[in-house]
């Protein structure tokens, strides 16, 4: 054993393919599966569940789940699967986003109600220990090589100084190994040889650089940005491409950008500014960034980043609200994300032709978007909107005819087999 957080969600039930079970219903292949063992499922997604406190396994290649497989007690005979006992985690809490270790060996949940992540073994669906953070936090990441993961915790305590920095879980033994002092610390990157983390905080428009191969990594202040909330760093590890929120974020010191950053020099060498920057998404030089300026609509922008232009001579319009996630299907439609929107006529999931930058549609007003995966080697793209589940078919930015439903409120959606 490695390792000895509250979004009570209310409870959604719904009737597509399924009805509702004791903990969730779902139809799918009864297989040779004993209580209490792996789903045996070839291709699975994980989706974290905050009313249950379960991950839900899924085979994304099929659209359903397995019945667990049970031995009357009376007979011996081993027989099918109970309905409405579906294979589960059973984590416990209430469980938001989700991380996949590089490796894919592992995955980790987070609870907010009690600050932990539990880490849960991919091969045998088991957990395998759980560590408590300082306080609350909304993401956190591996190292490259799976053997830490470091946490932003904006409250972390810190003595003699301002609250909040970025703790540093060794996975080996589940322990937390160093805090990195940075205050109100909420985001974090790391290069692709895992030697320096940036590390972006609440309301400032200040970067933090740490490099980790230092004996005592200290984190150094950048000025000179935006609100910074993100940044994604070159394959060889010499630079940053920082968005900048702007006054969307609450920033005075300048508009929605996106910032070219030398690490090595620790300088700013490049600016094109945007409509919005809350989100951004990176495919080879093609750096995909919406946000929102107010107003009806959000707004997405294309800059290139090997020569630092946007090629988007108008932001395409999008949904409005507060964007943090995106995924790119296989048809190279971009689906966008948004916590917060009016959720009215229209929903908070956009979609976007990336072959034309044209607008697809907007979803339903089917409430927050939480999470978004693109299943491989199809054209479909799960969502999590409102805790829910829906499926869509991406080659008409509907929704298909065949739909999950699980008891709970739902959040994270993770294709764990690639």
């Amino acid at each position: 054993m490695k390792r000895a957080v509250l979004l009570l969600g209310t409870c959604v039930c719904l009737f597509f393919i399924v009805s509702c079970g004791n903990n969730n219903s779902t139809t799918g292949p009864n297989g040779n599966v004993s209580v209490n063992a792996p789903s045996m499922l070839k291709n699975r997604a994980f989706i974290t569940n905050q009313y249950s406190g379960n991950v839900q396994i899924v085979d994304s290649q099929t659209d359903q789940t397995a019945f667990y497989t049970v031995t009357n007690n009376n007979t011996g005979v081993t027989g099918p699967g109970v309905t409405g006992t579906a294979v589960n985690i059973a984590v416990g809490g209430s469980l938001t986003f989700e991380l996949l270790s590089p490796d894919t060996t592992e995955t980790v949940v987070y609870d907010p109600s009690s600050f932990s992540l539990t880490f849960i073994t991919n091969a045998t669906e088991a957990t395998n220990g759980s560590v408590t953070l300082a306080n609350w936090a909304d993401m956190a990441l591996y190292s490259p090589d799976s053997t830490k993961i470091y946490a932003p915790v904006p409250n972390a305590p810190i003595t003699n100084a301002r609250a909040g920095g970025v703790q540093v879980i060794d996975t080996s033994t589940g322990s937390i190994t160093s805090t990195y002092t940075v205050p109100s610390a909420h985001g974090v990157a790391i290069s692709p040889d895992g030697k320096t983390l940036l590390v972006f905080a609440l309301n400032s428009d200040t970067m933090y650089l740490i490099d980790l191969t230092q004996t005592t990594p200290t984190a150094v202040a950048i000025p000179g940005f935006a609100r910074p909330v993100n940044a994604f760093i070159s394959s060889d590890n010499s630079t940053a491409y920082v968005l900048n929120c702007g006054p969307e974020c609450g920033s005075t010191a300048g508009p929605p950008s996106v910032m070219r950053f030398a690490l090595a020099t620790q300088t700013i060498t490049a600016t094109v500014p945007v409509a919005g920057a809350s989100v951004g998404l990176l495919q080879g030089s093609n750096l995909f960034v919406a946000g929102y300026p107010g107003g009806a609509n959000g707004t997405l922008d294309l800059v290139n980043i090997s020569n630092m232009t946007r090629t988007t001579a108008n932001p395409v319009a999008i949904g409005d609200g507060n964007h943090t996630t995106m995924s790119v299907s296989n048809n190279h439609k971009l689906y966008i994300g948004a916590v917060s929107c009016m959720n009215s006529s229209v929903g908070c999931l956009s979609i976007v032709d990336l072959g034309k930058m044209t607008l697809d549609t907007i979803s339903q007003p089917l409430g927050a978007v939480t999470g978004l995966q693109s299943i491989p080697g199809r054209n479909t793209m799960y969502t999590v909107q409102g805790g829910v589940l829906y499926i869509y078919d991406t080659t008409t930015g509907q929704l298909q005819s065949t739909q999950i439903s699980f008891r709970g409120a739902l959040y994270g959606v993770l294709q764990i087999d690639q």
